[in-house]
């Protein structure tokens, strides 16, 4: 939950703070690195795919925030 964490607030542990799309992307980011932590050698299963599907999600939505001006 690394990349979530950032937007969490210090003194409510339980809200969290920051843009939507920003607070998405973490949240997308941090489920990857669980998956990724989960995978096998030989894996062969619905892992990968779903990693990469997340990986893809996640510059989609970092695309589209430097063409909003985000960036």
């Amino acid at each position: 939950m690394k990349h979530l964490l950032k937007f969490q607030d210090a003194h409510a542990p339980r809200l969290f703070f920051g843009l939507e799309e920003d607070i998405r992307i973490a949240v997308l980011k941090d489920e990857i690195v669980e998956l990724q932590s989960r995978l096998q050698r030989t894996e062969t299963g619905y892992l990968i795919p779903t990693i990469s599907t997340l990986q893809q999600r996640v510059r989609e939505m970092e695309k589209n925030e430097v063409k909003n001006g985000k960036f």
